[in-house]
């Protein structure tokens, strides 16, 4: 029963932070929203930081699943570049199927909270790691096969990724549109992938 209580604050807590910030989600909205009484919110987090870092974990243990996906060879018929863009193809759907698009939760909660605080700082730089690093396998996987050149970085080429594709995030927020990461994977697909071709030969040359 205690963890049942606990996740369903998480939950309800977590929608109510990517819509409207951690700082203006009140601890009355996140209680009438989960149906709990204010000693319930107190027993399970001592403080509203407390519940931020718990949100953080929360979101983390939710989202690495996904994120490491990408980079089982074995979980697709897909080529790491392949399974890499219908990775990003999913975020999109699942972020434009809104109404109001909020963009990503730990994305948001990074842009208001780590400048500010130091222990949701260190939380959201264990997550950002958990979700580059299975980017860079799934590219070293593409150097290893030789879609990539053998001189690109795959964890620096993955940190690029994920911080174009929050960029991107943030803009979708401000326009409401899907456009923002419809540009994102052009760019990152078409031009930044775009896998390696075999250098063309020369005809062999005939006659004197």
């Amino acid at each position: 029963m205690r963890a049942d209580t606990e996740k369903l604050i998480l939950e309800k807590g977590a929608k109510l932070v990517r819509k409207n910030g951690f700082n203006r989600t009140s601890l009355k909205m996140i209680l009438d929203e989960a149906g709990v009484p204010k000693g319930s919110f107190y027993y399970y987090f001592e403080t509203k930081e407390v519940f931020g870092i718990k949100l953080i974990e929360y979101l983390h243990s939710s989202i690495i699943p996904v994120f490491a996906s990408v980079a089982n060879a074995d979980s697709s018929d897909l080529e790491p570049l392949d399974r890499l863009k219908a990775f990003f193809g999913y975020f999109r759907t699942t972020f434009t199927s809104e109404e109001i698009m909020s963009g990503c939760p730990i994305g948001n909660i990074s842009q208001e909270m780590a400048a500010l605080n130091p222990r949701f700082r260190a939380k959201l730089t264990e997550v950002f790691k958990d979700i580059t690093s299975p980017i860079a396998q799934c590219l070293q996987q593409a150097v290893d096969q030789g879609s990539l050149s053998g001189d690109t970085d795959p964890a620096e080429l993955a940190d690029f990724i994920v911080n174009s594709w929050q960029g991107a995030l943030i803009a979708l927020k401000v326009r409401n549109t899907a456009e923002p990461l419809l540009t994102f994977e052009k760019y990152v697909f078409d031009h930044l992938l775009k896998p390696e071709r075999p250098a063309e030969q020369e005809p062999e040359k005939t006659g004197p």
